[in-house]
């Protein structure tokens, strides 16, 4: 690469767009000419190893610092911007509309577009003289940007999210017990995992109400939840409510998913409206196979009885029965588990990183 090319984001909370900015940074840690703004600091940060990044000192959600991105782009002779999510955007068409009309501006969509409302995509559409190239992370997400705006179809390249092969891969010589014992899991159980920002987009309830049903069929099923930002209490008061202790936890933010991965059984993902999440990704990397919901782009990339199991969304029963086929034929999960190790190569980090390296030349 031989642009200077600056990435700004609002901050670098632990969430997808942020996971996708730590990829592209850690794997070029050794290259100078990459820089990150994050407009705040937020309660955890994710950690990424290179030396290019800045975090405003600020945790004002309004924060909008145009002099502190006007002096970083001075004094590093920035060639192209990479703005990651909406105020990014915002912020941006500004300092482009008024100080550097002459920078290429590149703006990734990672889910925004698909909120409801017309606020959005009124910003996307006044924006779109100024915008060379609007990077998308599914064809799903293209299509919803055409149907919502007026951008055209060369404004617009799809640039599927990655794995990280380096970190995320099975584990052959794992001591199951061991790991199981530190969530307070024993080693024979049939565990079944979700992890996301518990909203009602990511519909935990079709979640627990499968969990639910089984529960009540096998002693030995567990039922995790990873993160628990911002419905943490309703979900406790449903567990509570179910009498459900014994066999749903919640375990807060993961540390080592790699490992985390490896000691589960399946990876259960019921959102309802989806740009392209990173995690199941990484679990099925590490041979555990994913159960999600039928929308458009995980249709696009998962394929039923594939690499994967769907189930129809807001259908708690079609979700336990999906999950009872898993917990008794494993023969299909070894399958489910094959089928995605073979195409997961497609997804890799090396290879991201190169297409994003020729959009930005």
């Amino acid at each position: 690469m031989s642009k200077k090319i600056l990435h700004i984001i609002d901050n670098l909370g632990l969430w997808g767009a942020q996971t996708v900015v730590k990829g592209i940074f850690e794997i070029q840690n050794w290259f100078n000419d990459v820089f990150l703004f994050a407009m705040r600091k937020v309660e955890i940060n994710t950690q990424i190893n290179h030396s290019n990044i800045i975090i405003n000192n600020t945790n004002n959600k309004l924060s909008f610092p145009i002099i502190k991105l006007i002096k970083v782009i001075k004094e590093n002779n920035i060639e192209v911007i990479h703005c990651h999510l909406a105020k990014s955007q915002i912020i941006w068409w500004l300092l482009k509309t008024l100080f550097f009309p002459n920078i290429k501006l590149v703006l990734h969509e990672h889910w925004e577009i698909f909120e409801d409302g017309k606020i959005y995509p009124f910003i996307m559409n006044s924006f779109r003289n100024k915008v060379n190239v609007y990077l998308w992370v599914s064809n799903a997400t293209k299509l919803k940007i055409l149907e919502k705006t007026n951008y055209n179809e060369n404004q617009i390249k799809v640039i599927y999210n990655f794995v990280d092969l380096d970190k995320f891969f099975k584990i052959d010589n794992i001591d199951l017990e061991l790991e199981r014992k530190k969530y307070e899991l024993e080693k024979n159980d049939f565990v079944v995992w979700f992890a996301s920002r518990l909203n009602e987009a990511k519909w935990y309830k079709e979640f627990l109400d499968s969990a639910k049903i089984l529960i009540n069929k096998w002693n030995n099923i567990k039922f995790i939840i990873a993160w628990d930002w911002p419905d943490k209490n309703i979900i406790n008061e449903y567990i509570e409510k179910n009498n459900l202790n014994n066999s749903i936890k919640m375990i807060g933010y993961v540390k080592n998913m790699n490992i985390f991965y490896n000691i589960i059984d399946i990876f259960v993902f019921p959102s309802h409206r989806e740009s392209l999440w990173i995690t199941w990704i990484e679990a099925n990397s590490c041979a555990c196979p994913v159960i999600a919901t039928n929308i458009e782009w995980l249709n696009e990339i998962m394929i039923d009885k594939h690499n994967a199991l769907l189930f129809e969304k807001k259908n708690s029963l079609d979700l336990s029965e999906k999950i009872e086929k898993l917990y008794n034929d494993e023969n299909l999960k070894n399958e489910l588990i094959k089928n995605w190790l073979e195409e997961v190569k497609k997804y890799s980090l090396n290879k991201y990183i190169i297409e994003l390296n020729k959009i930005y030349e």
